[in-house]
């Protein structure tokens, strides 16, 4: 098992600290069919043990981020009593082909509710790197809407960078700014629209920095949405959220979580493949 650590989509899956949760989302996808592809293993229970280490893997390099969780569970469902390798290899990859598919088929209806609802907006803000804001964002301006984008750089990482970026290559007037500067501009926002890693019923998951956005514009008045998709509602097996316990006192700032809970009470709504949910 030891050649996991080895193996370079995974290694390289591990360190990704820029992309969102739907890039690595669909990384993991990619990754689980390859290993099944490609596994020299032809005793069942070895295939077992080793597709275990894999799912801890995935599931661990970014434990922050619900799809994995549910990729992982999908996985495990797909092997029957009395396989045999062969048969096990197929399933895996028919498994991780319609997880994909699924992931695909919810992000762009989700995105395409993102983008009806910002067909007014002049400005937004956002933050970190979401694959569905961005989505939502092409939409919009694919239909010739173009918006002026506040990107906060989102220390630390820097994912706005990457996402500035993305947005600009759009058409979309794009601002990258400091932190601290980025939310001085919620009072001249139309809305703010972010991403989730994870969600739940009682709120949300998503980068440090999200919850003092959710304050200042309930402060302002301004409407704020997170876009999320049913692959990223955390799986109640797992257990609570990391970030709904209490941290200690961190003794390195290395040791800072990089992600944070976000009451519900803060949404204006939460934007799913099946619509928008507006906060009760």
């Amino acid at each position: 098992m030891e050649h996991l650590d080895r193996w370079e989509p995974l290694r390289a899956y591990r360190e990704d600290r820029t992309s969102g949760a739907m890039a690595l989302a669909f990384r993991a996808t990619q990754i689980l069919e390859e290993w099944a592809q490609n596994a020299p293993i032809d005793r069942m229970k070895d295939f077992c043990s080793e597709l275990e280490a894999l799912l801890h893997a995935l599931t661990q390099a970014h434990p922050d981020m619900a799809p994995p969780w549910h990729l992982a569970e999908s996985a495990r469902q797909a092997l029957q009593k009395g396989m045999d390798p062969a048969a096990a290899r197929a399933a895996l990859i028919s498994t991780a082909r319609k997880f994909r598919d699924q992931l695909e088929a919810h992000a762009e209806a989700a995105a395409w509710h993102a983008a009806s609802l910002i067909r007014t907006a002049r400005t937004i803000v956002t933050h970190s790197r979401s694959g569905l804001v961005a989505r939502s964002l092409a939409f919009a301006a694919e239909k010739g809407h173009r918006l002026r984008v506040i990107c906060p750089v989102a220390e630390p990482g820097g994912e706005g960078r990457h996402m500035a970026e993305e947005i600009a290559a759009m058409g979309h007037i794009s601002l990258l700014l400091p932190d601290l500067v980025a939310m001085s501009w919620i009072s001249h926002a139309d809305l703010i629209l972010i991403g989730a890693d994870a969600w739940d019923e009682e709120g949300i998951v998503n980068k440090v920095g999200t919850l003092v956005l959710a304050v200042l514009a309930q402060l302002f008045q301004r409407p704020f949405f997170a876009i999320a998709i049913s692959e990223k509602r955390w799986p109640l097996h797992v257990g609570p959220h990391p970030t709904r316990a209490v941290p200690p006192s961190p003794p390195c700032t290395e040791s800072i979580p990089w992600f944070e809970f976000v009451p519900r009470s803060y949404l204006t709504g939460l934007i799913l493949e099946d619509g928008v949910r507006l906060a009760k």
